[in-house]
């Protein structure tokens, strides 16, 4: 909590000096009686008249001093007494009240008098437990300090204060001195949201200080505040010198924080140490140390006040540890958060530097000098400051808003502003008290949580890879992304509340049973292949990967499932292109070594064939050395039928020479260029290969088919790639014998189409098979994507097929199909070479 003066939760602290005014009341009492006395003495001494009157006049003046400061004083103690913002009391110890102050009175709508005339039991704000609790710990240690409790508010509602409370004695009088702050508000943030309880939580343990006092010419280092919630000592086993302090440092920070210190009392100056102290425990917290020497004159003791403020915490609350004006204005100048004193029509009265330093000024002076209008010198928007004063008209005892506010520079920061208003003794408004907190760091964090996750909002929903959530106990499916949705074919709202044994999703509940024990023994599962089932019963193959997570105090399972099929189809693939690949290897090292000895046979036939010319002269002269009828043997020859054996030898070779060198420029890994070819031969050329084909001859006997050849003899040569067009039409001619074959159709017929339509070369392939579907029509051409059974096709070879059309030769491949009347594809490609 943030106050313009000490913290009413330790007012305590201040109650002696008041008590010690209070007896200043008895000294003027035996003044007045000295006086008397003179007088009688004045009297009977008529010879010391004059030295007497000197010593009345002397005693009245003092008299006069002390009413002054008396006077002066009640007016501090009681402004910082009724303007707290929590609420204190004043009791009897048979709980009837003696004084309030005004937060108390707001906040129970009663008036002073009202207050006078009723007890704590009148009020009943606490249930009897609670009271009779508080009043044991008052009678056994006489204070206690801070004590969470649950109150009934006057309008019925619940609400929450840190309730502290001591024995005191006020002329001669036992009563009980309580404080209330109100903490409904963060006990509310508590329950929305446990991020949100876990920062309440951490700010309301940070609400205490750490405050020293440093004896420097004695070496005396006393402790007071939160030492033992801060740092875990007692202040007894704190006691000692610098010494003491020294040895709490972390030896990386102690070289630097006590030069800091040294340079500071060297100079006099304030100072400001970021540091690290050792914890009782062992452990080291981060604090912040703002401290400040003082020495009135040369002659008087030297001393240092400060504050140690763990910042490990994100909650701080101010300890005053006032017993003198002089602590009280250390307290305020060295308080981190902006405390200020402003009058009503707009002007500053007071400011504390870490203020000025929040608005951009050098120090207090510059800022109270320079900022002559609050409206347009503090505000962006100078309707904020009129419409919080109409809101203090209505709550005059304290308002808190978030709001936004400038600096010297212009530039905006977001603060907390706590502020009451206090009137003057005719009832007008006269000046407000408050607190500034800068929390632009705080809004900065929460907008980067905030896209924080929004961005883990759209990664989980735009995700291609399944995600879902779900309890570890329950097992019950608490989210799921659109990609899970997809994968297993529920919609969201079958899948939310189920457990995967209800949705069927595992081929065995022991496959689950053995991730759920990998889930208890790692927390995490990486990579863990499994066979699951979509809601139509469809098998599919699944990488699981799940981590445990903790989600509002509930352990939950953080799982991605990604869809191997693809991947498992791609291997399948990438296995047979390498299996494909070797064989074009093993066929072209095969056909280069056929094409050796069948150029031997064919060279023998014509070398035979030659040497047995009866015309030839070489024959003709060996002939007559053997006196031998060459005419007589080439009668033989023929009658026998030998020269048409060696015709058939030298054709079957020249043919067998054709396939190899059909089978070499297929399979050759040849460059893409372009260049004008005949796409009539090409098609032939296919149409040959296929007829060469073993598992078209084997499995679907490519040779029962009718081939009509339907070629376009004015067709001009078309710029393409000879080889991959070649590979495009073998492959519809393939699929289109393979279609009608496992459909059975009778007469099977296929017909390859050449001509020119306008600049465009067209081949069109058509069979009068069972056709295609309409629901496969639109899908023919996707990769994968196939009707054949496992084994007989990869589902890329019309895929490919478009990508050589459409992308190499950027021309149009398109199917059309009637059902059970065939189906016909169409390759259209530009005659133009830059087409």
């Amino acid at each position: 909590m943030n106050a313009v003066f000490p913290s009413a939760l330790h007012f305590d602290a201040g109650l002696p000096a008041f008590l010690a005014l209070l007896l200043s009341f008895g000294t003027i009492s035996l003044l007045l009686g000295a006086l008397l006395i003179v007088l009688a003495r004045l009297r009977s001494n008529r010879s010391s008249l004059e030295t007497r009157i000197r010593e009345l006049r002397s005693a009245y003046e003092k008299i006069e001093t002390l009413s002054h400061e008396r006077r002066e004083f009640e007016e501090k103690f009681q402004a910082i007494f009724d303007n707290s913002p929590y609420s204190i009391a004043f009791n009897a110890l048979d709980g009837t009240y003696l004084g309030a102050n005004k937060a108390f009175l707001s906040r129970w709508g009663i008036s002073r008098e009202e207050a006078l005339t009723r007890s704590v039991q009148d009020l009943a704000a606490v249930d009897n437990d609670e009271r009779l609790r508080f009043i044991q710990m008052l009678e056994r240690d006489g204070s206690f300090s801070n004590m969470e409790t649950k109150i009934s508010r006057p309008d019925g509602a619940v609400g929450y204060v840190l309730f502290s409370a001591s024995l005191v004695s006020i002329g001669g009088l036992t009563s009980i001195l309580s404080t209330a702050v109100d903490v409904t508000s963060l006990k509310e943030a508590e329950q929305s949201v446990k991020r949100w309880r876990q920062k309440f939580d951490l700010t309301t343990a940070a609400a205490k200080l750490t405050f020293y006092e440093y004896d420097v010419d004695n070496d005396v280092l006393s402790w007071s505040g939160s030492m033992l919630d801060v740092l875990g000592y007692n202040p007894q086993e704190m006691r000692g010198g610098l010494d003491v302090w020294t040895e709490l440092l972390h030896p990386e920070d102690a070289d630097r924080a006590t030069a800091l210190f040294e340079e500071a009392l060297s100079q006099k100056k304030r100072y400001i140490i970021e540091y690290r102290l050792r914890r009782k425990d062992g452990s080291y917290a981060d604090v912040f140390e703002y401290g400040q020497l003082f020495a009135r004159t040369p002659d008087s003791p030297k001393r240092v006040l400060g504050i140690i403020q763990d910042v490990s915490e994100t909650k701080r609350t101010e300890k005053a540890l006032m017993q003198s004006e002089e602590k009280y204005r250390a307290i305020f100048n060295n308080a981190p958060i902006g405390i200020f004193r402003t009058s009503y029509d707009g002007r500053f009265l007071e400011a504390n530097p870490t203020l000025a330093r929040m608005l951009g000024y050098r120090d207090r002076d510059e800022l109270l000098s320079s900022v002559e209008s609050l409206e347009t010198g503090i505000y962006p928007h100078p309707h904020t400051r009129r419409d919080m004063l109409e809101a203090l008209l209505v709550s005059p005892g304290g308002i808190r808003r978030e709001i936004e506010f400038k600096r010297k520079d212009g530039s905006p920061f977001y603060a907390v502003i706590n502020a009451s208003l206090q009137f003057d003794d005719s009832g007008r408004p006269a000046y407000l008290d408050g607190t500034i907190e800068d929390i632009t760091t705080r809004r900065a964090a929460e907008e980067r949580l905030r896209q924080s996750e929004e961005k883990f909002a759209s990664i989980f929903r735009l995700s291609p890879d399944g995600i879902v959530l779900f309890g570890l106990d329950t097992q019950r499916i608490q989210d799921v992304n659109d990609a899970f949705v997809d994968l297993f074919g529920f919609s969201r709202e079958e899948l939310l509340g189920k457990t995967t044994i209800e949705l069927g999703m595992y081929q065995t509940p022991a496959v689950r049973e053995r991730l759920y024990e990998l889930i208890h023994a790692k927390e995490t599962i990486r990579d863990y292949e499994l066979t699951a089932y979509r809601k139509s019963g469809e098998e599919i193959v699944c990488l699981l990967s799940c981590q445990l997570i903790d989600i509002n105090g509930h352990p939950t399972v953080f799982a991605v499932i990604r869809d191997l099929r693809e991947m498992k189809r791609m291997q399948q693939l990438m296995i047979q292109t390498e299996k494909m690949q070797s064989l074009g290897g093993l066929a072209a090292g095969m056909a280069h070594e056929i094409n050796n000895p069948l150029g031997i046979i064919v060279q023998g036939v014509q070398n035979t064939t030659r040497r047995l010319d009866p015309f030839l002269e070489p024959n003709i002269e060996v002939a007559r050395r053997h006196e031998l009828d060459l005419h007589r043997l080439a009668m033989f020859l023929e009658e026998r039928n030998i020269f048409r054996y060696l015709k058939g030898i030298r054709d079957a070779g020249e043919r067998a020479a054709d396939i190899v060198s059909n089978m070499l420029s297929f399979s050759r890994n040849s460059e893409r260029t372009f260049s004008s070819n005949d796409l009539s031969a090409i098609a032939s050329k296919a149409l040959e290969l296929a007829g060469k084909d073993f598992d078209l001859k084997k499995h679907y006997d490519f040779r029962r088919l009718n081939i009509v050849r339907e070629y376009d003899p004015a067709l001009p040569l078309v710029p393409c790639v000879g080889t991959e067009i070649e590979q495009v039409i073998l492959n519809l001619v393939r699929n289109a014998a393979q279609a009608m074959a496992r459909a059975g159709t009778e007469s099977p017929a296929l017909t390859l189409r050449t001509k020119r339509m306008q600049d465009w070369a067209v081949i069109e392939v058509e069979d009068n098979g069972p056709g295609i579907p309409k629901d496969e029509l639109a899908r023919i051409f996707e990769p994968f994507y196939t009707t054949k059974k496992i084994g007989e096709g990869t589902g890329l070879g019309l895929s490919v097929s478009y990508f050589i059309i459409t992308n190499n030769h950027h021309g149009h491949l398109s199917a059309s199909s009637r059902e059970g009347r065939g189906a016909k594809f169409v390759i259209s490609l530009p005659l133009g070479q830059d087409a």
